[in-house]
């Protein structure tokens, strides 16, 4: 597939090298940057010296020889921004973040380049990041704007620590929330059952006074039953005297 895009290329331009640059801003278009494999392949299929091909690639700022950062970061290198201390920050910067003028930085955190000139003299010395123009730059100060770009990257990589406090709890709590959960139920249940067991046992009670009471009441009753009984026989024995009486005296 490699092959064939540089192929495609080259027959996109019917094989000019006087098409050089043109094809090597597509070839950038592609990848992002210029790799050296593909440019091997050009200087090869086009039968030009690959000397030539890096020197055009080399000499204008708008190729990468490697591929692009996550922040372009620009120093003027003109005559005023020179003489106000760009050299100084340029070995700076390539120092601290182990990048060299042109590249990327390892982490493919920031892009490096050095210009001639930017056009703003009045600001000298200039640095420019993801097209923001920071003016009277010194290596302090570059560092501190490229650090704080490096830690922001770092906390993006960086999962939340928060995120996992809540998961590892997560389990307590719903744990937590299940036995109290459970605990309710039970006190429910137990709310649902004392009353209807106070209910069957006051009915029960109920039940064994009323047999006592009737228990109770039952000789009384038979008592006077039994009284009424007597005098009934006693007012029919007098009146069968009486009657006997006047049978006599007669």
């Amino acid at each position: 597939m490699e092959k064939e895009l540089v192929k495609d290329i080259i027959d996109r331009y019917e094989s000019d090298d006087g098409m050089l640059i043109p094809m090597l801003q597509d070839l950038q278009t592609e990848y992002g940057y210029l790799p050296a494999d593909q440019l091997r392949k050009l200087a090869k299929q086009l039968q030009v010296p690959l000397s030539r091909i890096y020197s055009v690639a080399t000499f204008y700022a708008s190729f990468r020889m490697a591929p692009k950062g996550a922040h372009e970061v620009t120093l003027c290198m003109g005559t005023v921004c020179y003489l106000k201390g760009a050299a100084k920050i340029s070995e700076t910067i390539c120092r601290e973040f182990k990048v060299e003028p042109g590249g990327t930085t390892p982490d493919r955190l920031f892009s490096y380049q050095p210009v001639n000139c930017v056009g703003a003299c009045a600001l000298a010395p200039v640095m420019i990041v993801d097209g923001e123009y920071h003016d009277g730059v010194t290596p302090e100060k570059a560092m501190k704007i490229l650090n704080s770009l490096s830690a922001e990257g770092e906390a993006e990589k960086a999962p939340p620590k928060r995120e996992k406090q809540e998961k590892a709890a997560t389990p307590a709590k719903a744990t937590a929330a299940k036995g109290k959960a459970v605990s309710g139920k039970a006190a429910i249940k137990t709310t649902k059952k004392t009353p209807a067991r106070s209910a069957v046992a006051s009915g029960k009670t109920a039940s064994g006074t009323s047999a006592a009471k009737t228990a109770k009441k039952t000789p009384a009753k038979t008592t006077a039953a039994k009284g009424r009984t007597g005098i009934s026989k006693g007012i029919k024995s007098s009146q069968g005297a009486k009657s006997s009486k006047k049978e006599g005296s007669k």
